[in-house]
């Protein structure tokens, strides 16, 4: 049966569309502009006229959007769905549940599982056991990768993934680190020669190293401690390694979860010698800094760490400029009791948020720029959250309300406020740093390939993601 959006506002990283999407088959047949059309009649995709009356008397399913927003679906480039090995923290049923209720209808899987995915047999499992009729939305793969196993990125097939995971420094579920840059030019050798974007955790092992031990005199354990340990000068090195290996091999590099303008000055000048380098920003960043602290605890322990209200503030300049290229929840979830605990050294980086980022991005933007601008805050979360995604990661049916795509659909009304309580929360280990926190803009409706799969806090049906393989 074919299904008719009506009424909504249409969203594109360009424009607002006041319109209506055909959909046929999951896939959108034909946008309807109605400001072009002339009174009620509808020219479709057959190029047939249709007016309204015989458009409801056809057999069409007809979902009426009363002027909301539609977005396409979000695509969670940074998901830490935990299984194999820490399901008590998350697991991939409950996991894509909470990405449908935030808007999100594709995750790509991280590798830092237990055991980490850092071979060809491990990511298998995935692909053909841990994912297929257990994942509620659409799906794809990192590969990680050991130092005492750099054959199997030779013998992996490049069409099963989206590219390789390096953890250039390490925190509690990260034991495969590649610190030293004579094993991470070889990884950066091999994946250039096969073609394999790197995606680079990019933390400097050695200066966390100094730091760890020098505070550690201190006998400090307050949460703050923890952006004081893992500065700019961690990261924005790191940063400049990576981009350094890229330029000497021409590896295809995607730096993730940028958090300095010192690091996303490094990518921009990487861009003007022709690297392909992406830059990744992380939602809780732009929601939480380092004043956070004393408020939140270790709920905002993350890894790389929060950074001053001053580096937010120029974070959102940069959303609102274009000068970063994906935003993403980081969906990190561990087990509340490792971090419902005081001390900043016993407690689990990482914080769930599959679910909250999309509101919690559509609130913060109201803050910094003003309602006025809602629209083209919404308009720069369409672009960073699915068209750049969907186009860095070779997701070809994904990423914008466009003919032939996916029909990946979010409703949604900025003017709702949504109490952020655990109850309404999905995601297995329960709790929210964004708990108590009234957001704007909670999806009401979303639908993945053409289908009603979540409505007004509810999901709706069984798990029906496939793998978005190439």
């Amino acid at each position: 049966m074919k299904k008719l959006i009506k009424n909504g506002k249409i969203v594109t990283p360009e424009k607002i569309i006041n319109g209506d999407i055909l959909i046929e088959d999951g896939k959108i047949k034909e946008i309807i502009d109605n400001s072009k059309v002339k009174g009620s009649t509808l020219k479709f995709f057959d190029g047939k006229q249709q007016t309204a009356k015989n458009l409801m008397s056809s057999p069409f399913q007809v979902v009426d959007a009363k002027g909301k927003y539609i977005l396409p679906g979000l695509i969670e480039v940074h998901g830490h769905l935990r299984e194999p090995g820490f399901e008590q923290k998350e697991d991939v049923p409950h996991g894509t549940r909470a990405g449908i209720a935030g808007g999100f209808t594709s995750v790509i899987d991280m590798p830092n599982t237990k055991p980490p995915t850092t071979t060809v047999a491990l990511l298998q499992d995935k692909i053909k056991k841990i994912y297929p009729g257990r994942s509620y939305i659409d799906y794809a793969f990192f590969m990680g990768v050991a130092s005492d196993k750099l054959d199997e990125l030779k013998k992996v097939n490049p069409k099963d993934i989206v590219g390789v995971k390096v953890f250039m420094a390490g925190h509690e579920t990260t034991p495969t680190t590649i610190p030293d840059d004579k094993t991470l030019a070889k990884v950066f050798e091999i994946l250039a020669k096969r073609g394999i974007k790197i995606a680079v955790h990019a933390e400097d092992q050695w200066l966390i190293n100094y730091y760890n031990e020098t505070f550690k005199k201190t006998g400090r354990t307050d949460a703050g401690l923890w952006s004081e340990i893992r500065p700019t000068s961690v990261v924005a090195s790191a940063a400049a390694r990576a981009i350094a290996m890229a330029d000497i091999y021409g590896t295809e590099l995607y730096l993730l979860h940028l958090s300095t303008p010192e690091e996303f000055a490094l990518v921009a000048a990487a861009k003007k010698r022709g690297l392909k380098v992406y830059g990744e920003l992380v939602g809780y960043q732009l929601m939480f800094n380092t004043n956070d602290y004393k408020k939140y605890g270790n709920k905002i322990k993350v890894a790389p760490a929060l950074r001053t209200p001053e580096d937010q503030k120029k974070m959102w300049e940069f959303v609102r400029s274009g000068r970063i290229n994906v935003i993403c929840s980081e969906h990190t979830p561990h087990e509340w009791e490792t971090k419902n605990q005081p001390d900043m050294w016993k407690a689990q980086a990482g914080t769930p948020g599959i679910q909250e980022t999309l509101p919690a991005l559509i609130t913060g933007w109201t803050k910094h720029f003003g309602k006025n601008t809602l629209e083209e805050g919404l308009m720069k979360i369409s672009k960073y959250c699915s068209l750049n995604p969907a186009k860095i990661f070779g997701f070809s049916s994904k990423g914008s309300i466009s003919v032939g795509k996916d029909a990946d659909l979010v409703i949604l009304d900025p003017d709702s406020v949504w109490p952020v309580k655990k109850s309404d929360l999905f995601s297995k280990c329960g709790w929210s740093a964004y708990e108590g926190m009234k957001l704007s803009g909670r999806p009401e409706k979303v639908f993945l390939r053409g289908e009603l799969v979540y409505n007004n806090g509810k999901i709706l049906g069984d798990p029906k993601g496939k793998w978005i393989n190439h």
